[in-house]
């Protein structure tokens, strides 16, 4: 019975190593969270090349799966459009690329939008903003 019962939590043990990771892109169809975002798709690429939003100060794995799910996104010491509260939070820029863009300054590709979507779905974010430089 022992040798049983060692087998048997191995077992389980070794099933739960083997478990696949939740890969970020997966989450796609999570629905969007349009509530958090300040334009629709239609006029996603209607800004300077990037939306911006705001996280925690020093919340390092946060800005990472920011950066998994939107590569080329950067933090930077601002208030942005975000109107981030620089004691205690970051600006988050996340680039758009012309191939993001169905058209200059118009809808946002599918992809793209799903993209934000996945971003705007974390609970740390309250919203992602057009950024317009002055």
């Amino acid at each position: 019975m022992p040798r049983l019962t060692a087998a048997v939590l191995l077992f389980a043990g070794l099933s739960a190593c083997a478990t696949a990771p939740v890969d970020p892109a997966a989450s796609a169809n999570v629905a969007c969270p349009t509530e958090k975002l300040a334009f629709t798709r239609e006029a996603g690429c209607r800004n300077d090349g990037a939306v911006e939003l705001c996280l925690p100060a020093g919340d390092a794995a946060l800005l990472a799966r920011v950066q998994a799910l939107a590569p080329g996104a950067r933090a930077l010491a601002s208030r942005g459009r975000a109107a981030c509260d620089t004691a205690s939070e970051v600006l988050v820029l996340l680039p758009l690329e012309a191939r993001d863009c169905e058209a200059r300054h118009g809808a946002l590709t599918p992809a793209a939008w799903e993209r934000l979507c996945r971003v705007a779905a974390l609970p740390q974010v309250r919203t992602l903003v057009p950024t317009w430089y002055e």
